[in-house]
C-alpha cells in the first residue's frame, strides 16, 4: 500500500476488527453494485452501464478530493511513480468490469462470482512469467486444486451453445493482470491516487465508446444509474481502507462472504437457484485462495 497516509482518515494499521468490518462492508457494497448492474443490463448495453459506473466513481471521488483542498490533492497525485503504469491499471480494470457486466447480463450472480474467485490462482500463475516470482510445490498444488474447483463449479457446458460462460474467465484474467500491474506500478503510490487514475482511465475510455451503444435512459432508471456509480467508488474505497487497517492476509478471506450476499441477492431479485456443484466448486476455489493469501510457502 501507499507510504503516505490518508490524513483525512487517520486509521492505524493495527486495527484488525476495523479492517474486517471494512472488508465485509466492501463485499456487501460490491454485491449491491453488481445486483444493480445485472438489473440495468437487462435493458441497457453493458457499455452504457460501465460508463455510468466510472463516471459516478469520478464524481464521488472528485468531490472528496476537493474537500481535502488543493495542496493535499497535489501531494497525493505527486506520489505516483509511473503515470503510464497507473493508466494501464485503469484500462485493465475497465476490461475486467466490461467482461463482468457482460457476464452479469447472461449468467447468475453467484456463478460469475465463483469463477472470479479464481483470480488469486491466476495471479499466482501469471506472476511467474511477468514478475519472475517462484511458486513452491505447495502453492502449485493449491492452484491446481482451485482450478479443479472451477471445473466443478461450471459443470457440463456446451460452449458453442453457451458462449457467455466464457465471459467470467475474461473478467478474471483482466482482473489478475490488474492486480499484477498494481503490484508492479502502484505499490508505493498513495491509495487515493491509484483509485483516482483507475477511475479516470475507465471514465475516459468508456466515454469515447459509449455514444455507439447509447440508448435513452428511462426517468425511473436514472436513480439506479446514479447508485451504481456511487457504489463503484464506495466499494473500492472500502477495500482500500480494509487493507490500511489490517494485513491483506487477514482481511482478504472475508471478501469470500460475497458468496452469501450473491446467493441471497440472486434468489430474491432474480429468482436464481444455485446448483450444488457451484457450492462444491466454490469450497475448493475459496480454500485454495485462502491458502495462497495466508501462506508464503
Amino acid at each position: 500500500m501507499a507510504t503516505s497516509p490518508i490524513r483525512a482518515l487517520p486509521l492505524p494499521a493495527d486495527r484488525p476488527l476495523l479492517g474486517i468490518a471494512f472488508m465485509l462492508a466492501a463485499g456487501l457494497l460490491f454485491t449491491m453494485l453488481d445486483t444493480g448492474v445485472k438489473w440495468l443490463t437487462q435493458s441497457y448495453s453493458p457499455v452504457q452501464v460501465v460508463w455510468a459506473r466510472y463516471t459516478g466513481h469520478m464524481l464521488v471521488l472528485g468531490a472528496y478530493l476537493l474537500m481535502l483542498g488543493w495542496p493535499r490533492c497535489r501531494e497525493i497525485m505527486a506520489s505516483v511513480e509511473s503515470l503510464p503504469g497507473q493508466f494501464l491499471r485503469g484500462l485493465l480494470l475497465l476490461g475486467a468490469s466490461t467482461f463482468a457486466f457482460l457476464a452479469f447480463r447472461e449468467l447468475p450472480l453467484l456463478q460469475v462470482y465463483v469463477i472470479n474467485f479464481s483470480t488469486p490462482l491466476l495471479v499466482t500463475l501469471l506472476a511467474i512469467p511477468l514478475l519472475k516470482e517462484r511458486v513452491t510445490l505447495a502453492r502449485g498444488l493449491a492452484v491446481a486444486t482451485g482450478f479443479i474447483g472451477v471445473v466443478i463449479a461450471i459443470g457440463p457446458v456446451e460452449w458453442r451453445d453457451q458462449p457467455a460462460a466464457l465471459l467470467p474467465f475474461g473478467m478474471a484474467f483482466c482482473f489478475s493482470l490488474y492486480q499484477l500491474a498494481t503490484r508492479r506500478f502502484g505499490r508505493n503510490d498513495h491509495p487515493l491516487a491509484s483509485l483516482f487514475y483507475a477511475g479516470l482511465a475507465g471514465a475516459l475510455m468508456s466515454s469515447l465508446i459509449v455514444p455507439f451503444f447509447w440508448s435513452p435512459i428511462a426517468t425511473g432508471d436514472i436513480p439506479l444509474f446514479m447508485v451504481v456509480g456511487t457504489l463503484g467508488a464506495a466499494s473500492q474505497l472500502g477495500l482500500i481502507m480494509a487493507m490500511r487497517c489490517a494485513p491483506a492476509s487477514l482481511v482478504s478471506p472475508f471478501l469470500y462472504l460475497q458468496i452469501v450476499w450473491a446467493t441471497f441477492s440472486g434468489y430474491l431479485v432474480f429468482g436464481d437457484v444455485p446448483l450444488i456443484e457451484t457450492y462444491l466448486g466454490a469450497v475448493l476455489i475459496i480454500g485454495a485462495g485462502i491458502y495462497l493469501a495466508t501462506r508464503r510457502g
